[in-house]
């Protein structure tokens, strides 16, 4: 790939997060565009509809070669819906209709990646396939992923070799892709295109700041991984032990986080939530940090420390101690 692999991640742009203004988003993807990024990651879920069409209004003012556009179906019917009523499906015509209706939100004639959202536990896997190869056959999509999957279910997505990309939660300290995993992925050229890897600020330099005060609307509130006991053990171990392998190689926390994501054999590109203007440079600068060997080895050592400590404090697993599922999300 020779573009820089470092993608817009655009749910923050829905406001659940920080506030952000719909014209305060469209600068921002005006600007990614603009200052080299590609790949830009949606979803109809996102803002129930409005981010989808929030892009439409910027590509317009693009060549459709200067951005590669990432959704997903798997969730119908979305405007007007909140997170509660929302209704999932990977049901043939329900996947059919929604990538036509994605397409005239954002104004295009195709989508360069589409994903499964994540699996439908009523629709087997075989019909949803179906319907996104009937897409690709007619032009509407370029490229099938699927999102949230563990490895039973991507083999059950990829039983005639359809699916290109995965895209699960995963991060230097959600490692959600175990050696099985990854022997599956580059046995079958699939490629992960990781979301929250900077984990939603926790492996950022906002660890020094109150990461803790945050506006009432925001989703992270109450969220398990978010909960003081969890993130004050996080957050100590990134000031004391990763910070300083940052601060060594002159970049940010979010950079080296980034740099180390894309130093993995079975990534594509990565997914990094933006709102504020000034961080678009400097996160589409790690595409082009290269960490060599003995800092690889030195971060392993500070996550081998990291489960140490966790497994002192709780007696559980990262994964457990967190709150996260067996998909580590």
């Amino acid at each position: 790939m020779k573009n820089n692999r470092v993608g817009l991640g655009t749910f923050p742009l829905a406001d659940v997060f920080s506030h952000v203004s719909k014209d305060d988003a469209k600068n921002l993807v005006r600007q990614f565009i603009k200052s080299g990024g590609y790949y830009i990651d949606t979803a109809p879920m996102y803002g129930f509809g409005e981010v989808e069409v929030l892009l439409g209004e910027v590509f317009k003012e693009f060549q459709r070669d200067q951005y590669y556009v990432v959704t997903k179906c798997g969730y119908i019917d979305v405007e007007g819906k909140t997170f509660q009523t929302i209704q999932k499906s990977g049901k043939y015509d329900d996947v059919i209709r929604e990538c036509n209706i994605s397409l005239k939100r954002m104004g295009l004639d195709y989508i360069d990646l589409y994903f499964m959202h994540s699996p439908d536990p009523n629709t087997s896997a075989e019909e949803t396939i179906k319907a996104m190869v009937e897409l690709k056959k007619q032009g509407k999509i370029k490229e099938i992923g699927v999102s949230n999957v563990n490895l039973a279910e991507l083999k059950e997505y990829n039983k005639n070799g359809d699916v290109k990309f995965i895209q699960n939660r995963f991060s230097l300290i959600n490692q959600s892709i175990d050696n099985e995993f990854q022997d599956y992925l580059n046995e079958h050229g699939i490629k992960l295109v990781p979301y929250q890897v900077i984990d939603r600020g926790q492996l950022s330099d906002r660890v020094f700041n109150k990461i803790g005060d945050m506006r009432k609307e925001d989703l992270r509130i109450g969220r398990s991984d978010w909960l003081p006991d969890k993130l004050n053990v996080i957050t100590d171990w990134v000031k004391e032990e990763l910070s300083p392998i940052a601060k060594k190689l002159n970049i940010s926390l979010e950079q080296l986080s980034i740099a180390w994501a894309l130093h993995q054999k079975y990534l594509g590109f990565v997914i990094v939530g933006m709102t504020k203007p000034e961080i678009i440079n400097v996160d589409l600068q790690s595409n082009d940090i290269k960490l060599d060997n003995d800092v690889l080895d030195e971060i392993d050592i500070t996550y081998k420390n990291l489960i140490e400590k966790v497994k002192k404090v709780s007696g559980q697993t990262i994964r457990e101690f967190r709150g996260l599922n067996e998909k580590h999300y």
